[in-house]
């Protein structure tokens, strides 16, 4: 079980990862958590210039990880039989609670293939159901009280964001969203947190603030030579 908040740079690492692993290797289910990751990104995370704020707080309403758990009943009474009878076990719902005694973080406890062979049905319908409770229970999560929101403007987390969906779309050959997404945080880095010729480290309800360190340097270069190979515009290659 993880701590609940939410961080923009290990899923801005782990989205180009995904990628490339289920690249390379044809896993459609690594793409898919890639997919989820630049999802996540695009909902939760992204500041109207195309930018990623920090992280979501793990508390809510004073509880860690409140609005990311279930119980089993909250689960089954959203769902049809038949997105139960995969949702449960998938999602470890036919076991004793995972988080703290009383409450699930829902994770992946049997793979969807084995599920279907137990219940008689193909994998995509299998697939179709889990999609299919996701969807629902996004739903309700969404009505609950949310996480705070730590919305800095981090110049190198968003660097290492805008390197993992380049690295992700070029993984995938180009996907288009992937794309847009790094080269909007991308031009929004370079419109407010480079001035005179330097790099600043943070940018918070619109000022740009303090030197930046070796780090922001470093993931900016990053970033832009991930981005050139995605696709190359002089005015990334002068910067």
């Amino acid at each position: 079980i993880p701590h609940f908040e939410k961080m923009l740079y290990d899923n801005a690492m782990l989205v180009g990862l995904y990628a490339s692993y289920g690249s390379a290797a044809s896993d459609p289910a690594s793409i898919g958590v890639a997919q989820d990751i630049a999802e996540w990104m695009t909902r939760e995370m992204r500041a109207t210039d195309g930018a990623f704020y920090a992280s979501l707080d793990a508390d809510s309403e004073g509880e860690e990880g409140k609005f990311y758990v279930w119980s089993a009943d909250e689960v089954r009474s959203q769902l049809s039989a038949d997105e139960w009878a995969v949702a449960s076990v998938h999602w470890g719902l036919d076991r004793a609670p995972n988080f703290e005694q009383h409450a699930y973080n829902l994770r992946v406890s049997v793979p969807l293939v084995d599920i279907a062979a137990r219940l008689g049905i193909t994998p995509q319908v299998a697939s179709l159901h889990i999609g299919a409770a996701r969807e629902k229970l996004l739903a309700v999560r969404a009505c609950r009280v949310r996480p705070g929101l730590d919305d800095k403007i981090l110049t190198a987390w968003n660097a290492l964001a805008i390197a993992g969906l380049a690295r992700a779309a070029r993984a995938v050959g180009d996907r288009a969203a992937w794309h847009k997404l790094a080269f909007d945080a991308l031009d929004a880095l370079r419109a407010t947190a480079w001035r005179d010729g330097r790099l600043r480290v943070t940018r918070q309800r619109g000022e740009a603030m303090l030197n930046a360190y070796l780090d922001d340097y470093a993931f900016v270069l990053a970033a832009l030579v991930e981005c050139l190979q995605l696709e190359f515009r002089a005015g990334d290659f002068a910067w």
